[in-house]
């Protein structure tokens, strides 16, 4: 009988084990954690926890830093090619600085990101709508006006993601 029950509990452990260990590697798929010293550079530059723009650069690019949306939004935090020069300028990036390169991306995407946050008074939730969707769009959410689908699917990725991210640290 002590036998059996020894095999159980022991079966029992390494199936916890497994299962644990095939989560945290799903999760690892799933959530990626590249760039990690310069996402952390950059948010940290700028004052932003490190799960929220691993978070951004998960729901905007997956990770992959030549994604281009089919509105033009290009890189690791899909800048749109104006904002990206606004931002490039205000840290002193070269002119024609690469969008596609992880630093110029991370760097300007974090500063786009703190400027939204400040100019939102440190509402992260209305930054993200701006960030998603235009300022003027994110004045008229917080105003009562209906959210976009899209923005509105972005903001919960982003919070997904967060809680994922934060185990991370």
């Amino acid at each position: 009988m002590k036998k059996s029950v020894k095999y159980a509990a022991t079966a029992v452990t390494a199936a916890v084990f497994a299962f644990v260990t095939i989560s945290a590697v799903a999760l690892c798929v799933i959530f990626p954690n590249k760039y990690t010293d310069k996402v952390c550079a950059a948010a940290d530059e700028f004052g932003l926890s490190r799960p929220l723009v691993k978070s951004v650069v998960w729901a905007e690019s997956r990770f992959d830093t030549k994604a281009t949306s089919h509105k033009g939004a290009k890189g690791l935090m899909q800048l749109m090619p104006e904002t990206f020069d606004m931002c490039a300028t205000a840290l002193g990036l070269p002119k024609n600085a690469d969008m596609y390169d992880a630093e110029n991306s991370l760097r300007c995407g974090c500063y786009y990101l703190s400027l939204l946050i400040d100019k939102f008074d440190g509402n992260v939730t209305a930054a993200l709508m701006a960030y998603n969707a235009g300022e003027n769009n994110a004045r008229k959410f917080l105003d009562g006006e209906k959210i976009f689908p899209e923005t509105q699917n972005y903001i919960n990725k982003i919070q997904k993601a967060r809680r994922v991210y934060g185990l991370f640290g």
